[in-house]
């Protein structure tokens, strides 16, 4: 058989397959209902002057399509006398009824003539609401089992009282929130971005470039990156900051996030004030559910920053499906709670290592009083050639100074193959400087060690071999043999100087021997930071 007539085989397959289970679930629809009738669901609702609100209202958005296609659906209803308890804020825009109409309607066919179990039932809104059929409610609300119309795309059940979504977190952000420069922000940051895994397609133009029928997704980069506040299945507490407040940390962090040099530019840029904003807008959700009354006054973000939680400084307050939304006057974030110390470990940051010619050979040593269990040591391979050393990659510096500590051990004395107790070694770690691509952010160039941190007379060591001159002679002697307990690894630390970073990015360092045939190591790296 062909491999064409193989692929044909398949498709007919799960075409029969589709087509199977869409007659399942339909015979299973009229042989519970017997009166099917070959009226829509939107069919039923025009027919019926009682739901002529309801009816009225999903047209005006554009919705009335949803009810007229074939499929399964249960729509719950709501009567003219249900809409009239709506509350004019509730649909005072597009967004918010669809929001409404969804929550009143789901895939599949419920009846409470038939349904014995209670379950929760996720609507198109994205909410789960409750459905007990023996009490008869959906959501707490009544359902009217006298009426039930079977028509060809679904059941029909009649509520006297409105499903009123509640919103979670996002929800409220977008829709309902008072919009000050703090919210306008975090809604500034969703966009239609092109969805690849729908978009099909469909030839290609005259300069060779495919052509899609373009399938565009509403992104917001907060949700994306930071935390999707609208998540049904997780609980959140956001706290969203008054124009002063947002104003104050601006100020605060505005030399801190600088994603542009901050040497170059006096005055933030456009990417440095939007990367700015998004590290201040990152540490205002907080995991769980924190209610007014006690909850702790300070409170924790995703990324370990403690945020107080100043109680007489709330101004509003909102309930969501998945937490709570808090807008508060004061919410003063110290510098050193916001920016912490870094801790590399050498063996879990290391990006490539090199010689100037044959192989490097790492090793990754398990060392009892090691920070994280283990260091790590790049030797070389060839007694002659000196490695051009070992590349780290760390997490995300803020534009600032940080004081560079390094620990690290010689039990081995120049080298962990050939070991020779006659060579003292030296190594000596600087900043490389990289370069990116501005339009994919992807690291294009690493340099060569650039940057030496800098001494001053409080931290200099006078036993480094340092010539200012020339940065690759600033080399450190490794001298300790063994590791201290765990809980005084700070006395093994060596402090290098302190670098101040131009820009807020990755930190990348390079370890790089005194001489040939001399090996480097490292148990971790720390960068504490110099507030100033």
């Amino acid at each position: 058989m062909s491999a064409m007539e193989k692929n044909r085989l398949i498709i007919l397959f799960l075409v029969s397959l589709l087509l199977g289970t869409c007659t399942d679930a339909w015979e299973e629809h009229t042989r519970i209902n017997d009166n099917v009738s070959q009226e829509t669901i939107l069919d039923y609702l025009e027919a019926h002057s009682e739901f002529s609100q309801f009816t009225g209202l999903l047209k005006s958005v554009g919705m009335e399509g949803n009810f007229s296609y074939p499929g399964l659906f249960t729509l719950y209803a709501p009567t003219n006398s249900a809409m009239e308890k709506v509350s004019a804020g509730m649909i005072d825009s597009d967004e918010k009824k669809k929001l409404f109409v969804r929550n009143h309607y789901l895939n599949g066919v419920y009846s409470v003539s038939s349904d014995k179990e209670k379950m929760f039932l996720t609507m198109k809104s994205g909410k789960v609401l409750e459905y007990d059929p023996l009490n008869k409610t959906i959501g707490g609300m009544g359902i009217d089992a006298s009426i039930e119309a079977v028509v060809s795309n679904g059941n029909i059940q009649v509520i006297d009282e409105p499903l009123v979504p509640k919103f979670h977190i996002w929800d409220f952000i977008e829709l309902e929130a008072p919009r000050n420069e703090f919210v306008r922000f975090l809604n500034s940051l969703t966009s239609q971005v092109f969805d690849t895994q729908n978009s099909v397609q469909t030839g290609i133009d005259s300069q060779n470039r495919p052509v899609y029928d373009t399938v565009w997704v509403k992104q917001n980069l907060f949700l994306k990156n930071i935390a999707d506040l609208s998540s049904e299945d997780s609980l959140f507490t956001m706290l969203l900051i008054s124009d002063d407040v947002f104003m104050d940390q601006f100020a605060k962090f505005e030399r801190s996030y600088r994603v542009d040099d901050k040497i170059s530019n006096a005055i933030p840029t456009q990417r440095d004030s939007m990367n700015i904003k998004m590290m201040i807008a990152r540490d205002l959700v907080f995991r769980g559910k924190y209610p007014l009354q006690g909850s702790p006054d300070t409170l924790v973000s995703y990324f370990g920053v403690k945020v107080p939680f100043v109680k007489p400084a709330v101004t509003s307050s909102y309930q969501a499906s998945n937490g709570y939304v808090y807008t508060v006057s004061d919410c003063n974030v110290k510098r050193e709670h916001k920016i912490l110390p870094i801790l590399m470990e050498a063996e879990d940051w290391i990006y490539s290592y090199r010689g100037t010619s044959g192989t490097p050979h790492p090793y990754f040593r398990e060392r009892e009083n090691a920070s994280g269990g283990s260091d790590f040591i790049l030797d070389n391979s060839h007694g002659s050639q000196k490695l051009t050393g070992a590349l780290f990659k760390g997490p995300l510096v803020s534009s600032i100074k940080y004081r560079v500590k390094i620990r690290a051990i010689n039990d081995f004395r120049k080298s962990y193959r050939v070991p020779d107790e006659s060579v003292e070694l030296r190594q000596f770690l600087g900043q490389v400087s990289i370069t990116r691509n501005p339009v994919t952010n992807m690291i294009t160039n690493i340099s060569s060690v650039t940057n030496a941190f800098r001494t001053d007379t409080l931290y200099g060591r006078p036993d480094f071999f340092y010539d200012p001159a020339d940065v690759n002679t600033y080399y450190v002697p490794i001298t300790k043999t063994r590791y201290a307990p765990l809980e005084n690894a700070a006395d093994d630390e060596l402090d290098l100087g302190y670098y101040d970073f131009s820009r807020s990015d990755s930190v990348f360092f390079r370890l790089v021997p005194f001489a040939g045939g001399m090996a480097v190591t490292a148990d971790y790296f720390r960068l504490v930071p110099i507030f100033e």
